[in-house]
């Protein structure tokens, strides 16, 4: 996912989400950022030894076609999950901090 969309959607969350809901959340997207980072690699690699500067450019190929797949899963992962959260009844907490 472009990180400028997923900052968009993880926007959409109210900030009032309880402290688990939150560790999911990050959880999610850590794992969308790490994929797409990784993605990013593996395509320079791929043109690398795709020009002969040493790889295995099927090895690669194949990493690439995986993490694309799994990026696929991951984008509609943290999608549902902030639909779900956006839905979730938010915890309020007043200025004594005992949530409501």
């Amino acid at each position: 996912m472009n990180p400028h969309r997923l900052q968009c959607l993880v926007a959409t969350v109210p900030d009032s989400i309880a402290s688990e809901q939150r560790g999911r959340l990050d959880a999610h997207v850590e794992a969308t950022d790490s994929c797409r980072t990784r993605i990013i690699e593996v395509k320079q690699a791929l043109r690398g030894a795709l020009d002969g500067r040493g790889g295995s450019a099927l090895d690669l190929a194949v990493e690439l076609d995986s993490l694309e797949r799994v990026q696929e899963r991951l984008d509609r992962y943290l999608t549902t999950l902030v639909e779900e959260l956006r839905r979730a009844p938010s915890e309020i907490c007043y200025d004594d901090g005992v949530p409501v």
